[in-house]
């Protein structure tokens, strides 16, 4: 006989809960209420079945959200609503082709390869969980080939740093871009530090494991004298909480690093163009319109973890050992500095004085 979930009462913690298909639901101490909302999760279980794939996205929103962190169950939930919004409700799996992710894709130009990558990957992650978890049968998106990711090549030099930090406007702004160039922090770290992450004897930040990538091993940064004194600054305007903040008071969104380095962009475009002598003193709406277009031609978009990547090729390029520099930027085996960043593949000149010290 098939058998049907009911609320069952937890005596040692005196609350209502559920268990459907796997997943146990608190249903609050209330009799009633838990009653009311059990109700409503096996009606929506009904309305919704997991063979759409509007379901299954759903149903690993869901896990994501109670067994992941804010910022992962974030970065795959607005991806995979945009995939959701273009397929529609009506589409199950059994209809789900490769196809379908392509015309996704395609239709969104001014994405860069590495964005599509991202997009493709959330998706067949969502899928691949799905049939783990026994929801479907067959994945269908288990040979599917995603575009190539973005190559981590920008290298930022110290001349270029500097020229940015000057045009980078607040010194909130200023203070997180010295602070992720001086230390090699991964973006989401520079964002979510605190005080209680400050250990001022030993001049480093100290992530646990439970706050660090992977949630496995505890995230060790190493500070500078600039970045020891931007923290210690920044630990008497907020002992709680995060310490970089924009000019509002607010922590530093993704969002907001993006439209302030977007900001550096056009700042550094429109002084090339100044340099250009190609810049009139007085223009129409129109030609300013063009001036900018022409401004973000001239001059690359930054992000945070470029400046990660030219910490790690000041650091080898200065003679630090590959072994030193993997801890230094947190990764476990060393070999990922060979597998991801090929900055000094670049550089003839420092591979040139390599060879001569090989040999002697």
């Amino acid at each position: 006989m098939p058998h049907f979930p009911k609320p069952y009462f937890l005596s040692s913690r005196k609350i209502w809960k559920v268990q459907i298909k796997g997943k146990q639901t608190n249903l609050g101490a209330d009799r009633d209420e838990a009653f009311r909302k059990y109700h409503e999760l096996m009606a929506r279980s009904v309305e919704l079945p997991t063979r759409s794939i509007v379901g299954v996205v759903d149903r690993y929103l869901e896990w994501c959200q109670e067994h992941r962190a804010t910022e992962t169950y974030e970065w795959y939930r607005w991806r995979l609503q945009l995939f959701c919004e273009f397929i529609g409700s009506q589409l199950t799996v059994g209809q789900l082709r490769h196809f379908h992710v392509d015309d996704w894709l395609k239709q969104r130009p001014d994405w860069s390869s590495g964005t599509k990558h991202g997009m493709a990957r959330a998706v067949m992650r969502a899928l691949r969980w799905a049939k783990r978890k026994g929801h479907i049968e067959i994945n269908p998106l288990a040979h599917y080939e995603k575009p190539r990711p973005g190559k981590r090549t920008v290298v930022i030099s110290p001349a270029t740093f500097s020229e940015v930090v000057a045009i980078a406007g607040c010194r909130q702004f200023q203070d997180l871009l010295v602070f992720t160039w001086e230390t090699a922090a991964r973006p989401q770290e520079s964002l979510a530090a605190e005080a209680r992450h400050v250990d001022l004897s030993q001049a480093r930040l100290f992530f646990p494991p439970e706050e660090s990538k992977g949630e496995e091993w505890p995230r060790v940064c190493y500070l500078t004298e600039k970045a020891l004194g931007i923290v210690r600054r920044l630990m008497h305007q907020h002992p709680f909480g995060p310490l970089f903040r924009n000019s509002d008071g607010k922590p530093w969104t993704t969002d907001a690093v993006n439209c302030g380095f977007q900001r550096v962009q056009l700042r550094l475009g429109m002084r090339r163009l100044r340099e250009m002598q190609v810049v009139p003193k007085r223009s129409s709406p129109e030609q300013r319109k063009l001036l900018l277009k022409q401004a973000r031609k001239l001059s690359p978009k930054f992000c945070l973890y470029h400046l990660r990547h030219s910490w790690l090729d000041r650091a080898l390029k200065s003679g630090v050992d590959a072994l030193t520099c993997a801890i230094l930027m947190g990764h476990r085996d060393p070999s990922t500095l060979a597998k991801v960043y090929q900055h000094l593949s670049q550089s003839p000149e420092y591979l040139q004085n390599a060879a001569r010290k090989a040999t002697g």
